[in-house]
């Protein structure tokens, strides 16, 4: 197959061009320019980084250093940069006026790409219509993810009386390079998410293919529809969507059947993600950190000895001589799964029975995901007495199966809004403690000064 030689090259590297100075994330550079709709296939292949495109899978991080799964202590204190810090400190800028948030232009590099898709490979040469179209919705999910990211990093969490007025993120919609890169609200951004994976239904194929599960399909998009309207507290639209995805695809891994780590003695070992059946969309990070400690907190949540979760996805840091904790597997040698699966899809349908009143549904749902990681033979049903408390055997759930996978922060800022929870974060590092407060406008992570100072258009978040 022809090599394209596409490559992308960062905001920061453009400085040296005068002629153009509207740079949000990425350019392209290059004397090959895709022609073909087999061309259009390879960029939308493209899984791992090359040159200074990270590709489609790499996604976000951020979010981890910022909420409550995981803890510091004095022996994982030195493994954080100076950047990993601020974001444990909640400080008013996370990187240097030079320096480059990965998150933000993994996020835009995608958008970028995925802008060139959409607007070209309808005229490209050869192929169907069909297969025209169908890279075309592809990359309208992908703009979507990255999108549905972006908003939940850089602004508050949606809320029906703010959406309208709250500063989103800029809404790079074309390849104009001189284009303004004004702030869309937070509403502006959801629908344009909304309307991006509203025209990908009915042009993917139903449900993942056998190692191609980075590229979207209807049950994906499907999935990140519900996950949308869940962030928008819009229920109903999240129940009709999640129900859609698992009538399109329902499988779950049965961690019974998890052969034994070949990394941590004593463990399991989920398949990779290209071979992980529950995966939707593959979406991964893109965090150079390596050891993450869990919350004390979020390891009681787990029934250390029925639940097979806990064996598989955290080890005890004795494997290394030490006693400080369980270090999350998912982050050591492996690569975390953040995109949308079968197992999230599950507890968003019955996080919207719960507040539906549907007691029983949300308890089926919530059973049928607990008796595929739970021992052969032990306890796993749950039971509630009211939509409350289902609710909150949900929030505990969510939580547990979806710890370390990009969640968490999201979580926390949407439950302070909707059900007035008011979780407050506690970071301490270096023998000092640093809090969030439910209202803090620091749950938003700052843009990079870098990218103000290349687009003056793009107002700051307040700190």
């Amino acid at each position: 197959m022809k090599n394209i030689k596409y490559i992308l090259l960062l905001g920061a590297v453009l400085i040296s061009l005068t002629s153009c100075k509207k740079y949000l994330d990425v350019v392209p550079k290059g004397k090959i320019i895709p022609k073909t709709t087999s061309d259009y296939r390879l960029l939308l292949n493209q899984t791992t980084a090359k040159g200074s495109s990270v590709g489609f899978v790499s996604s976000f991080s951020n979010d981890l250093l910022m909420a409550d799964d995981m803890e510091v202590n004095a022996f994982s204190a030195s493994f954080y940069k100076a950047s990993d810090q601020n974001l444990l400190m909640f400080a008013d800028h996370i990187y240097q006026d030079f320096e480059s948030d990965p998150d933000w232009e993994a996020l835009y590099n995608q958008v970028y790409v995925a802008n060139l898709v959409i607007k070209e490979v309808m005229d490209s040469e050869g192929r169907t219509e069909a297969e025209k179209n169908k890279l075309q919705a592809e990359a309208r999910v992908h703009r979507a993810y990255a999108f549905l990211m972006l908003v939940n990093l850089y602004a508050k969490a949606y809320s029906t009386t703010g959406a309208l007025a709250d500063m989103g993120v800029p809404l790079r919609t074309g390849l104009d390079f001189e284009e303004k890169l004004n702030r869309a609200t937070v509403q502006e951004v959801y629908n344009f998410i909304l309307n991006d994976l509203q025209l990908a239904l009915g042009k993917l194929p139903l449900t993942p293919e056998a190692n191609y599960n980075y590229r979207p399909v209807q049950a994906s998009a499907e999935a990140l529809l519900a996950r949308a309207y869940l962030y928008m507290s819009n229920f109903a639209e999240a129940f009709k969507y999640a129900d859609a995805s698992l009538r399109s695809y329902s499988t779950l891994n049965n961690y019974n059947s998890l052969p034994a780590s070949v990394v941590f003695a004593g463990n399991f070992q989920l398949p990779l993600n290209l071979q992980n059946k529950e995966i939707l969309q593959l979406k991964s990070t893109i965090s150079n950190t390596s050891l993450f400690y869990a919350n004390a907190a979020l390891i009681a949540l787990y029934d250390k000895q029925n639940d097979l979760r806990f064996k598989t996805l955290y080890a005890s840091d004795a494997i290394i001589g030490l006693n400080n904790g369980y270090i999350s597997t998912d982050w050591t040698g492996n690569t975390p799964a953040k995109g949308p699966s079968t197992a999230e899809m599950y507890l968003t349908r019955a996080e919207c029975y719960a507040r539906n009143g549907k007691t029983q549904e949300a308890l089926q749902d919530l059973n049928t995901l607990r008796a595929s990681r739970y021992k052969t033979g032990s306890s796993y049903m749950l039971t509630a007495g009211s939509p409350a408390e289902v609710l909150s055997l949900v929030k505990a759930e969510r939580r547990r199966e979806l710890a370390f996978r990009g969640f968490r922060l999201f979580d926390i800022k949407r439950y302070n809004v909707i059900d007035g929870d008011n979780i407050t974060i506690t970071h301490a590092i270096n023998g000092k403690t640093y809090t969030l407060a439910p209202a803090s406008p620091r749950s938003v992570l700052p843009i990079g000064r870098k990218y103000i100072d290349l687009n003056p258009e793009i107002l700051q978040n307040p700190r």
